[in-house]
């Protein structure tokens, strides 16, 4: 279970890294503030749910292991979409 949640952190991590670094990308972009601000608040979101997965006010469970990788993926296709509207 010790090796489990630490493969966890380092996957939290990375995934941090990266989302912050999209939302960076999202802010620079010149899109209207009706495209930005959803985009930017989802993002605040999934940056927030690693922290309380590290805080235990979100338990350890298949569901977040599972729902998680899928809403960042989600999140990520959003940011593509945006930017190929724009290309």
């Amino acid at each position: 279970m010790v090796i489990l949640r630490f493969l966890l952190l380092f996957f939290n991590v990375a995934v941090v890294t990266f989302l912050i670094y999209r939302m960076f990308g999202v802010i620079k972009q010149p899109l209207p503030a009706t495209k930005k601000v959803p985009i930017i608040g989802t993002g605040i979101f999934l940056l927030i749910v690693p922290f309380a997965f590290v805080f235990r006010m979100i338990p350890l469970s298949p569901m977040y292991l599972l729902v998680y990788p899928v809403a960042v993926s989600l999140f990520i296709y959003l940011i593509r979409e945006e930017q190929s509207t724009i290309d």
